[in-house]
């Protein structure tokens, strides 16, 4: 897939997205003082590209997840990615990303009880080939918990994707052209 270089259009989309998820082209174009086409080609070029995407983002605790753990994990070298995979696939864990420092993967999950985290915990985690050891923090209290960051001001340069090697260019959007 052709990377996509990111225009002021695009930043300013993004940026009422963060405000309001749920807005329709049509309120984002009138929001922007842009044509709805623009509006609409800029957003499902974002999507096309992995740039942004679209999620409900529930609360575990309001949901019967009365547990809600960090596991940092510790792995054989060559067997990093493997377990890393192994624990995308486990239902109860949301997040999973290789990490450098003290241990090799970090991962997110939710359980209903101690029950389902001991159980998980002694037969599933356990019987993962290449784990050495693990930590495993309970979150008690949640302060901050967003998937948004600041956006740059202005974009600086094109936004690869995932295993692109060229970017496609892109005109900013004056508004007139539809792009």
């Amino acid at each position: 897939m052709d990377s996509l270089q990111v225009s002021d259009t695009d930043i300013q989309i993004i940026r009422c997205l963060q405000d309001d998820a749920r807005s329709s082209v049509a309120k984002l174009a009138g929001r922007l003082r842009m044509p709805e086409s623009t509006v609409r080609h800029r957003l499902n070029a974002l999507l096309r590209h992995g740039l942004i995407e679209f999620v409900a983002m529930t609360n575990p605790l309001r949901l019967g997840f009365q547990i809600w753990v960090i596991l940092e994990i510790e792995a054989q070298i060559p067997k990093i990615r493997s377990v890393a995979n192994r624990l995308a696939a486990v239902p109860e864990i949301y997040f999973v990303g290789v990490t450098t420092g003290n241990y090799n993967v970090f991962a997110a999950a939710v359980f209903r009880s101690n029950h389902e985290l001991v159980d998980f915990m002694t037969r599933r985690l356990a019987g993962i080939p290449g784990i050495v050891r693990t930590t495993t923090a309970n979150i008690v209290d949640v302060v901050k918990r967003t998937i948004e960051f600041r956006l740059p001001a202005t974009p600086r340069r094109p936004l690869a994707a995932p295993g692109s090697r060229r970017a496609r260019r892109v005109l900013p959007s004056n508004g007139k052209n539809g792009t």
